[in-house]
């Protein structure tokens, strides 16, 4: 949704935009592009690109830098090869990194006009996520190479933001920490809008009485999916009452493995309650909204952006959510363009509420759409992008 976000918005300021996405052996290749007409759409192949064995020992060694990133990256030989080639073919060029995998070539493009779009700090949630991994594991303590890691990401993280020529972050708060941490003064933040055209999508005109649709979106295995899930089957559905619980539907939908860890903890915990569902990857996300009442956005973990929340508020459904399922997100009004809960009581109170008030789903509905046309519609992130890129290369 970021990446959408961003094509969009250099699209509509009207620049030509290339996207390369590089294949390699762990990604799947999207079957087109096809919803951006003006977008130049390249396929690099990565497949074949291996690091040396002694690759291994200058990352542990963390010296030198280029062997010890091809280590950890094993694209970056082939992002820095078609990079170089665009920049050298036209040096006025913007090249836009998405997240580390592709940001770590930046400090290798010194002459180039690099940004990298920030969707987390993966420090920050590489260490979260691996807490709660040992958890799963018998309460360990950490390996090694888990310490090693986060130590080379939040080092990477501050070579990068120095080394480019802007930084934008997917929320206020991670524009501040990143210019604190990393003393990179260029970090911004830059509003999102919602894929298809900012447009509704019929969210509530199907509505059963006496029943509400709850609808959960997020990988299983995804940190902010799956405790906001262990939160709602763990804490929250044990307090609904037996007559309450059979009016609810949830439907998760969300990518997950059976062998996972947290996809089979969040299976097991959802197994009391038949009327969970989950409809695994969804190709279209505007038909899941279509046929659910509410989004549940119940993390209490979360890094990056909350982009479940503003879809929601683009489509026109309500949001009922903790306050880190929130975080990040600008122009939040409680009670009226969202509802917050943080509590299991009071999560599960809102809920039963909600179940016999419909009119108070559309009011929020309504006030939430509100939001969206004002904070994050197109013409308000390309505004922003333009004067980021005014501020950041003169242009």
């Amino acid at each position: 949704m970021t990446i959408c976000s961003e094509v969009q918005a250099f699209l509509d300021l009207g620049c030509e935009v290339e996207f390369v996405f590089f294949h390699t052996k762990t990604n799947n290749l999207p079957a087109n592009a096809g919803y951006f007409k003006q977008l130049v759409y390249t396929v690099a192949d990565a497949t074949n690109e291996t690091p040396p064995r002694h690759a291994l020992l200058a990352y542990r060694a963390g010296w030198p830098p280029d062997l010890a990133l091809w280590q950890l990256y094993p694209a970056r030989n082939a992002i820095l090869r078609e990079t170089r080639a665009r920049a050298q073919r036209d040096p006025k060029a913007i090249h836009v990194f998405h997240t580390m995998r592709t940001a770590n070539v930046i400090p290798s493009l010194s002459k180039a006009r690099t940004i990298w779009a920030c969707h987390d700090i993966e420090s920050e949630l590489y260490a979260r996520s691996q807490a709660i991994d040992r958890q799963l594991e018998g309460r360990r303590t950490a390996y090694r190479w888990e310490a090693r890691k986060l130590r080379r990401l939040a080092e990477l993280e501050r070579k990068v933001a120095n080394a480019c020529g802007l930084v934008l972050c997917v929320a206020p708060e991670d524009a501040s920490r990143i210019g604190k941490q990393c003393s990179a003064r260029q970090a911004a933040y830059l509003p999102i809008s919602a894929a298809y055209g900012d447009s509704l999508v019929g969210v509530g005109q199907n509505r059963i009485p006496g029943e509400l649709r709850l609808l959960h979106i997020g990988s299983l295995g995804h940190l902010p999916s799956y405790t906001s899930l262990q939160f709602l089957l763990g804490r929250v559905f044990p307090l609904l009452d037996p007559d309450t619980i059979a009016r609810l539907r949830l439907e998760v939908v969300g990518k997950w493995e059976a062998n996972e860890p947290r996809a089979q903890m969040i299976i097991e915990m959802a197994r009391p309650y038949p009327n969970v569902h989950f409809s695994g990857f969804v190709e279209d996300i505007r038909t899941a909204y279509r046929r659910n009442d509410l989004q549940v956005v119940a993390s209490t973990q979360a890094t990056g952006r909350r982009t479940r929340v503003i879809e929601s508020w683009a489509f026109g459904m309500p949001v009922l959510s903790t306050q880190v399922g929130v975080g990040g997100v600008t122009h939040l009004a409680p009670g009226r363009n969202i509802l917050i809960a943080d509590d299991p009581a009071d999560f599960a109170r809102i809920l039963t509420e909600l179940l016999h008030n419909h009119n108070r789903l559309d009011d929020v509905a309504k006030a939430a759409r509100s939001t969206y046309e004002l904070a994050f519609g197109r013409q308000t992130v390309a505004n922003s992008l333009r004067e980021l890129l005014q501020t950041s290369f003169g242009l």
